[in-house]
């Protein structure tokens, strides 16, 4: 008896220590996960303009353990790395991590804003960057959900990359203006203006005046002969020639656009301060006030270049629907100058994400109305509305949580411009 009892004991001894063990070990883990998991930093970003790689500073980020501020000042061991220019700013996070929304914008070289101005347009067919000398310090502010934020920041030293011959453009999508000279009378000085009034939206670059025994030493490719002459060019021919500033002036009003088309679609989104209406979430400038969101328009559009994307000039509107009017009930806007309302229509599932939202990714927002119907609204929508009216227009939460973050970015620059004003 004596030795079964002991045994029992030793067993208990042993079963408790094992317990006690394992209780220890597990709240290691679990603080080891804790410290891993508030010590992690935001993924960071391959940045290259075209094929060329470049360095990339992490600045201040919101991640798991809080907000961790940084200065420019703050960076050490940074080098405007010399690149040439290229046409596309690539951002490559590893997979799985990329954020939801990237804003692109650049600090101002003389010091005067505190913040990156931003770009209007963040997708990649738009070149950020121009195409001439220059060091820049750009910004790129990535947005997760549930308030994770990241700059990162990115010194460019940017070298031009040149077309093949000097009086061709630098820029794609644009002409270029060479004019020749025999004698000093022969120098138009108002040409630049002449062009302006012809045809204000025309791409050109100008290339200014040459001499005449000049242009046949350094261009005789062109075969000039006589002065004065005016010539046009893309970026990769002489497309027109002429002794005459009139006949000059008719071609390129007549070449002003590349071609004009009919579209239609439905207005899902406008911005007052910078004069755009979104057209099927394509930006318009247009300062129409009479054009709001929900409206299907027809629009007559003349595009200024084939290549280059965002120009086009709309030369006429037709509403062809109005939205609901029940969406003009100033009961959807919001209380607050500086904030948004949210109008939410759908099932119990759609709905959802509003009833418990994350408040770090809508701090814009002051009010949240949820409807499961209304009016003739069947299909699940989001409607955004500022103090005046009605702003944008989506079905999808990941789309609100874009236009939430792109217009948080810019708000220190319209706060700037309207005080300008």
């Amino acid at each position: 008896m004596k030795k079964q009892t002991k045994r029992k004991l030793e067993y208990r001894k042993t079963l408790f220590w094992l317990i006690g063990l394992t209780i220890v070990t597990v709240v290691m883990v679990y603080f080891d996960k804790q410290k891993v998991y508030k010590e992690e930093k935001p993924p960071v970003p391959v940045v290259s303009l075209g094929e060329q790689p470049t360095q990339v500073f992490l600045g201040s980020y919101t991640w798991n353990d809080g907000e961790v501020k940084k200065e420019l000042a703050d960076l050490k061991d940074v080098n405007f790395k010399r690149v040439e220019y290229r046409e596309q700013l690539h951002i490559d996070f590893p997979e799985g991590k990329e954020p939801l929304y990237i804003a692109k914008g650049a600090y101002d070289p003389t010091g005067k804003a505190t913040y990156p101005i931003p770009s209007m347009f963040n997708d990649e067919n738009v070149s950020f960057l121009g195409n001439y000398p220059s060091v820049l310090t750009l910004s790129l502010k990535a947005f997760w959900k549930n308030g994770k934020r990241a700059e990162y920041i990115v010194p460019l030293n940017v070298e031009a990359n040149p077309p093949e011959k000097e009086y061709l453009p630098v820029n794609k999508g644009f002409y270029s203006f060479l004019g020749v000279y025999n004698g000093d009378s022969e120098i138009n000085t108002k040409i630049r203006q002449q062009i302006s009034e012809v045809s204000p939206n025309f791409l050109m670059e100008y290339k200014g005046y040459v001499n005449l025994e000049m242009a046949r030493i350094y261009y005789p490719e062109l075969e000039i002969e006589s002065a004065p002459m005016y010539l046009l060019f893309n970026q990769e021919k002489e497309v027109f020639r002429t002794d005459s500033v009139d006949t000059m002036l008719q071609y390129i009003k007549d070449h002003t656009y590349a071609s004009r088309e009919t579209m239609e679609g439905m207005v899902t989104k406008v911005d007052r301060e910078f004069g755009f209406v979104y057209v099927d979430n394509y930006p318009f400038y247009m300062m129409d006030t009479s054009v709001r969101v929900g409206q299907k328009v027809k629009l007559d559009v003349a595009n200024i270049s084939n290549e280059l994307p965002y120009q086009q000039i709309v030369e006429k509107v037709e509403v062809l629907e109005e939205p609901d009017q029940v969406l003009l009930n100033k009961d959807w806007l919001s209380k607050k100058e500086g904030k948004l309302a949210l109008l939410v229509i759908g099932d119990t599932a759609f709905s959802k994400p509003f009833k418990n939202p994350q408040k770090e990714d809508l701090t814009l927002i002051d009010q949240i109305t949820i409807k499961n119907s209304l009016s003739s609204i069947e299909e699940p929508s989001i409607f955004v509305f500022n103090t005046e009216e009605l702003v944008f227009q989506t079905d999808d939460y990941d789309s609100l949580l874009k236009y939430l973050f792109e217009t948080e970015q810019l708000l220190p620059l319209k706060i700037e411009t309207n005080l300008s004003n």
